[in-house]
């Protein structure tokens, strides 16, 4: 393709005009491909050279081409390299526009870090760019951001650390001298005309403050006191304050780790003496929110000033109180008196921080002097958690008040760990009398019930004074739907509390009750209740279990009038206390619960004959109720004890009901009704085990039909919990006929899966990555349980491996992906002495597995595998898979030098073939991912092995696949 500054100039006026998407887009893909050309090395000189330009979008947008051309296309101009530089260098003289300079000044810094027989081109840049100061901090700043990752350079880890040593550490105490200065440049008045700011050399320093020792920079005296005097110009020049308050920050930052006391004292004073200057009215008690407009516009750099310094010397917060309680002040001031709870979220990771400290023993008399300022910031929460008056501008606006009070409720948490349940609920419990008295609205109310449910967690179970009270003052508050379901999930947090204090049940559980009357409009305050009620009967399980007739009648008179999610929170509850039943009776109650649920089941039924498509759904959620049902149940005996477990005859009903309704309706194949149906199978089998011997046979054949005619992935699910609780002959005597039949059982799920498999079109595979999912899932559990036979069996082993590998690279959804790779990080695994799970049967994986894995798997498929791998690291993996995949290639790396006498000559063909398929990979990329991993290998350096992997990934993504556009 031919490119012309005259089409470029065009596809670029393209890209921000009115003109059709499709356009935009082939205009996009053309500049892409300039970008990558080597023509775009003249093209862009020529644009940058001409001054006169009419286009600055264009000489822009050639800048950056430059910057990405240094960034990645190097090897097109070598041995071209000292023409390169001497054109950048000349053009960023030529220049004015800042735009333009940032991207040359990038270019130049990426220039001096990859061209590595450039020697001491920092002092050459200085030097040239001395005549220059304004643009010589430009790019004195840009460096050391350049050299903070690896990541926009082809070097290897050691190329790229010597070369930093040599642009970074050789240079950087000239650097602060010559930032010194300019201090005195601009400190002189006589000073007309070198052009630098007190911004640019703030931001500049920033840049640099990351390359010394923290003692070391505040030596430095000019510097930091600019910092501190920009600060005050805060009112006048915004910019200059926000470089000031960035500066500073990163100073405050590295200064978490020093021992020098004195040094954090000195940085201490100023930065009170800051805030005194900028935010005057912050400490006077008479103020409440601060309003001033000057002092508004201060306090978000301010709290961000405070933040810093209090993580970063939080240990000495903690220790010395009677220091530094007036800086823990201001920060309780910043968090209590800014209307903007944006900025108040700032403080957040502060106050966790500190009470983390104060919560331990050594801390303790620490932890009393700071009890004060916690419940003030208890008081100050409450009162950013109350609802405005008005309503809300907008629903976004809503949305974000409602999120930001969960952040709030943590460090309402977090408070009470530190203050004590006595000082924790005293402040909701005074707001809330103080409300009732003066008849406040009901945000006055709703507010501290809010503070009371997130700091639960945090009272103590034995509390016994104010407790009581605040339960009998929320069962009796005047009623509004806000107040009730904030009152109602309150009750539902303290149910532990109530398991101890049993008086208090009878009130709670009416207040709950009428819930449901008083919320019969309200969707939320029966969600509320039916939430509320679950905990009780969870939590309260053993006070309930002389009740259950009353709960069922409750439960029988609510539950055509709450919705699916409330009838299930509800049977969860039940099913607590239905485990809680003497053995004679629990059958007789679970049955009652059955019936009820049935019966209904049955209502439907007709319906769902004459309208599948409306009614599965409805068929699905009553079933759904019964898996719920079993959420607390479980045996009441131990199996080896052979006593007769009484729930077996009602597992054996549910069984044989939900047989004949599915097989009745002709419901095999309804994908919603099935994976409800096999989700309480696997359910029961998993809480009931061997008790489900008596249908076992027949649940596996209704597997194995059911997935053979309709090729549903939830029978493979379901499938699963048999092979674990069966095949798990270490935890439960499994009988070995059982054992046998149940491995029996796994290849035919097994072959039918993978027969249906070969005959999907595979560019269609996502659409089925439920049914693969379901397919790796009990492939995972038999490969767990039934080791010996999974290995030794070389027609599964193969034919699993294949479709993993024809699967992985296909599929999009991440779920299905990340749960194959692990499959594939098994099996691998199976190839080392130590065995990848925990097992008293297998110490050392026997030779005869090892070998399998190694003959089947890793060398067969070596080169299959490794490019399938790598393929899917750079287009379909997340970024959150590529640890998994990288482990896998790691492993296939190890065992195939092991294998070989620790030579990894089969390794560097992998890379070789891999590389060669990928296509667009330099020989020095090659070759330094072949160096890392055989480096690594032969030093059993596996870290180092993985860092290689990832390099490459890295670099191929951004410099091949990522767009260089924007």
């Amino acid at each position: 393709m031919d490119f012309g500054v005259e089409d470029v100039q065009a596809a670029l006026l393209c890209t921000s005009s009115n003109t059709s998407p499709d356009k935009k887009i082939e205009a996009i893909r053309y500049l892409e491909e300039f970008q990558k050309s080597t023509q775009a090395w003249n093209i862009c000189h020529q644009v940058l050279s001409q001054l006169n330009f009419p286009n600055l979008e264009l000489q822009f947008f050639a800048a950056q081409t430059l910057r990405n051309k240094v960034t990645y296309d190097l090897l097109q101009l070598e041995g071209s390299l000292e023409q390169l530089k001497i054109s950048i260098l000349n053009l960023l003289i030529l220049h004015n526009q800042r735009l333009v300079i940032t991207q040359l000044s990038i270019a130049l810094a990426r220039l001096s870090i990859q061209y590595l027989e450039w020697k001491n081109p920092i002092f050459e840049i200085i030097q040239f760019l001395n005549p220059h100061p304004v643009k010589l901090l430009d790019f004195l700043k840009i460096l050391p951001e350049e050299t903070l990752s690896m990541g926009s350079t082809p070097l290897t880890d050691d190329e790229f650390n010597s070369r930093t040593h040599e642009l970074i550490d050789m240079i950087a105490e000239d650097v602060l001298k010559f930032l010194a200065t300019c201090v005195d440049e601009l400190n002189d008045q006589q000073n007309t005309g070198s052009g630098v700011t007190l911004e640019q050399v703030i931001r500049c320093l920033t840049s640099w403050s990351f390359e010394f020792p923290i003692d070391q920079l505040l030596l430095i005296q000019p510097l930091i006191s600019l910092v501190f005097k920009a600060l005050t110009q805060g009112a006048t020049d915004p910019d200059v304050f926000d470089a000031a308050v960035e500066c500073l920050c990163v100073i405050l930052r590295e200064s978490r780790d020093t021992f020098n006391e004195q040094l954090v004292l000195a940085l201490y004073e100023q930065l009170m003496t800051m805030q005194l200057n900028l935010l005057p009215s912050l400490l006077n008690s008479a103020v409440g929110t601060v309003d001033n407009e000057d002092e508004v516009d201060n306090m978000e750099g301010i709290t961000r000033l405070f933040v810093e310094a209090g993580e970063a010397w939080c240990v000495f917060i903690s220790k010395s109180p009677q220091v530094y309680k007036p800086m823990v002040n201001v920060l309780l001031m910043l968090t209590c008196k800014n209307a903007d709870l944006d900025v108040v979220s700032y403080t957040f990771p502060f106050w966790f921080n500190l009470k983390q400290n104060l919560v331990l023993p050594r801390y303790h008399k620490s932890r009393e002097e700071y009890i004060p300022l916690f419940v003030g910031l208890v008081n100050g929460i409450i009162s950013h958690l109350h609802y405005p008056q008005d309503s809300f501008e907008s629903k976004e606006m809503e949305d974000k008040f409602k999120e930001f009070r969960y952040h709030m409720g943590d460090v309402l948490k977090d408070c009470a760990a530190v203050v004590g349940t006595f000082n924790a609920l005293a402040q909701p419990l005074s707001k809330m009398k103080d409300a009732i008295n003066d008849n406040k609205e009901w945000q006055f109310l709703e507010a501290p019930l809010f503070s009371l449910r997130t700091m639960a967690q945090e009272i103590s179970l034995g509390e016994n004074k104010q407790l009581p009270q605040i339960l009998q003052i929320i069962c009796n508050l005047p009623e509004h739907p806000k107040i009730r379901y904030a009152a109602t999930l309150v009750l539902g947090r303290y149910t532990e509390w109530t398991a101890n204090h049993p008086e208090n049940l009878s009130m709670q559980l009416q207040y709950i009750f009428d819930g449901f009357n008083h919320g019969a409009n309200d969707p939320r305050i029966m969600t509320a209740s039916s939430h509320a009620l679950m905990y009780f009967c969870s939590d309260c399980s053993e006070l309930l279990s002389d009740h259950l007739d009353q709960l069922f009648n409750f439960y029988f008179n609510v539950e055509d009038i709450v919705d699916i999610e409330s009838q299930f929170e509800l049977c969860q509850g039940l099913s607590a206390v239905l485990d809680k039943q003497p053995p004679e009776i629990v059958s007789l109650q679970f049955q009652k619960l059955l019936q009820d649920n049935f019966s209904k089941l049955m209502e439907i039924i007709p319906k769902y004959k004459m309208d599948t498509t409306s009614y599965s759904n409805a068929v699905a959620d009553k079933i759904d109720l019964v898996y719920a049902m079993f959420e607390e149940l479980k045996p009441r005996y131990e199996y080896h004890q052979q006593i007769q477990e009484p729930l077996v005859p009602q597992i054996e009903f549910i069984w044989s009901f939900l047989q004949d309704l599915l097989l009745g309706i002709d419901a095999l194949s309804d994908g919603v009704i099935i994976e409800r149906a096999t989700k309480l199978f696997r359910r029961i089998f998993e809480r009931f085990h061997l008790f489900c011997e008596p249908i076992l046979s027949s649940v596996a054949e209704f597997l194995v039909q059911g997935y053979m005619t309709t090729g549903l992935g939830s029978y493979l699910w379901c499938s699963g919990s048999i092979i674990v609780v069966f095949g798990d002959g270490e935890s439960l005597p499994v009988p070995s006929r059982l054992r046998e039949a149940v491995w029996q059982f796994a290849l035919s799920q097994t072959n039918i899966f993978v027969t249906n498999f070969a005959k999907i079109n595979k560019n269609l595979l996502d659409d089925e990555h439920e049914s693969i999912m379901d397919f790796f899932s009990m492939i995972s559990d038999l490969l767990m349980f039934y080791p010996r036979e999974f290995i030794l069996s070389d027609s599964l082993l193969v034919s699993i491996v294949e479709v993993a590998l024809t699967s992985v690279i296909r599929l999009k959804n991440y779920d299905a992906y990340i749960l194959i790779l692990r499959c594939l990080d098994d099996i691998v695994s199976w190839g080392f002495r130590t065995p990848p799970i925990s097992t008293i049967a297998i110490e050392v994986v026997p030779h005869e597995w090892r070998q399998k894995i190694l003959d089947k798997v890793v060398i067969s498929h070596g080169t299959e595998l490794l490019t399938a791998l790598f393929a899917g690291l750079l287009t379909n993996f997340h970024a959150n898979s590529h640890a998994d995949a990288v482990s896998c290639i790691v492993k296939c790396f190890r065992l195939a030098a092991e294998a070989n006498n620790n030579d990894s000559a089969v390794c560097v063909q992998w890379i070789n073939e891999v590389t060669m398929q990928l296509g667009l990979v330099t020989i020095k990329e090659k070759d330094n991912l072949t160096q890392a991993v055989v480096n690594g290998l032969r030093q059993k350096d596996y870290r180092k092995v993985r860092e290689g992997i990832k390099a490459f990934i890295d670099w191929y993504m951004r410099k091949n696949l990522h767009p260089r556009f924007s």
